[in-house]
């Protein structure tokens, strides 16, 4: 059976939204930081992951 991913969506921002080169990389930082979080969290859930001694483990090993 073929694994199924949800669509991607890719969406470029302009630079000039941002003051700084150091503010777009900040911003950047915290988006990927929460979707890594919600990833992790549905992983969890799903029972690929699992959290033994405090750490954040592939399930069985």
């Amino acid at each position: 059976m073929a694994r199924k991913s949800p669509e991607i969506q890719v969406e470029e921002t302009g630079g000039n939204q941002f003051a700084s080169l150091a503010s777009a990389q900040r911003s950047a930082r915290v988006a990927l930081a929460s979707d890594m979080a919600e990833l992790i969290k549905g992983m969890i859930e799903q029972g690929s992951l699992e959290i033994r001694n405090g750490q954040i483990i592939p399930k069985g090993k």
